[in-house]
């Protein structure tokens, strides 16, 4: 098993890469920045992410262009090619196609919808939210890709996010299987330090659109907001910056336990897919989840519940 400071330098490498996804980068530079030496840096990075930083990088690259293609239907395949980081369209294409067995324009046409995640599709269904049993028990009647279905649009807001530092840890794996305990971890951690207030804002960003990337490899990442008291106390490199800005919001009329995460992937292939283009604006980057823990009473585990989800947002 890696150890803290192995853990820590790759992650600080692998948010590197993710605001530098579109340009070189070269083992010797990750290894620099990770302050390890080349060698030692791509074994560590293997143990830790399961991929090469090589192959890693790759596929980041063309599940961004993959993304593209679905949700920015107006941008050029050229154009998605140069924006996820390859040099050349041919390129771009031969590499496209062995890894999604489909061509960039067969995906943005529909090719795509077959890669729905099997992980999702065949969860049991009989536990159900409230929001979700209401949507099911409407009139059954055939609902076409272009109408509102798991959305309320009276519930989706514009707001403008403040910026703030946070304590961030990313686990790597299936959305629907330990990100909850990596919650509860993190939550002992800051409370045993008195970080959590009343107001701390606390936050999840799915890395991965599960449409894409297998489950076994997605990221996620786990935030908790700290002050400036507690900043004082703090390694840099255990400290990531959410820059806020202008967020679509969409808050669940019950809040969703963690366990059922998985279905609220219709409610955000809605706001990518239906309420964007009709929006007159264009998203960013990751959605946001914002979380709410609460301590089980009489024991020290957690539920971890999801208040809210949005996406940063600028107009087109």
């Amino acid at each position: 098993m890696a150890g803290q400071d192995a853990l820590k330098q790759v992650n600080k490498v692998l948010r590197y890469i993710e605001h530098h996804l579109n340009e070189p980068l070269s083992l010797e530079m990750l290894a620099k920045i990770s302050t390890y030496s080349a060698y030692h840096f791509q074994r560590t990075f293997k143990a830790i992410v399961g991929e090469t930083p090589a192959a890693y990088m790759k596929r980041l690259r063309l599940e961004n262009a993959a993304h593209l293609l679905i949700y920015e239907p107006d941008i050029p395949v050229t154009e998605v090619a140069l924006m996820s980081g390859f040099s050349s369209l041919s390129y771009f294409t031969y590499s496209f196609q062995a890894y999604f067995r489909t061509s960039p324009s067969k995906w943005r046409e529909g090719a795509y919808l077959e890669r729905f995640p099997r992980e999702y599709a065949s969860q049991d269904n009989r536990k159900k939210s409230k929001q979700l049993r209401k949507n099911e028990q409407e009139d059954g009647s055939p609902r076409g890709y272009n109408e509102f279905r798991w959305l309320d649009l009276n519930r989706v807001n514009i707001m403008e996010m403040p910026a703030c530092q946070a304590i961030s840890r990313t686990k790597i794996g299936p959305y629907t299987a330990g990100i909850p305990q990596a919650w509860e971890d993190l939550y002992h951690w800051c409370t045993s330090r008195d970080f959590i207030k009343q107001d701390t804002f606390m936050f999840g960003i799915p890395r991965s659109n599960p449409y894409i990337t297998p489950p076994e490899k997605s990221r996620y990442d786990c935030r908790v907001e700290i002050s400036e008291e507690a900043l004082r106390h703090m390694d840099q490199d255990d400290i990531v910056w959410f820059q806020g800005g202008k967020h679509v919001v969409y808050v669940f009329e019950d809040k969703v336990d963690y366990r059922e995460r998985s279905r609220l992937i219709e409610c955000y292939s809605e706001l990518y897919s239906y309420w964007l283009p009709k929006s007159g604006y264009r998203y960013l980057s990751n959605p946001i989840e914002w979380i709410e823990l609460q301590q089980v009473e009489g024991s020290l585990s957690t539920r971890c519940l999801i208040k809210a989800i949005g996406l940063a947002i600028e107009p087109k």
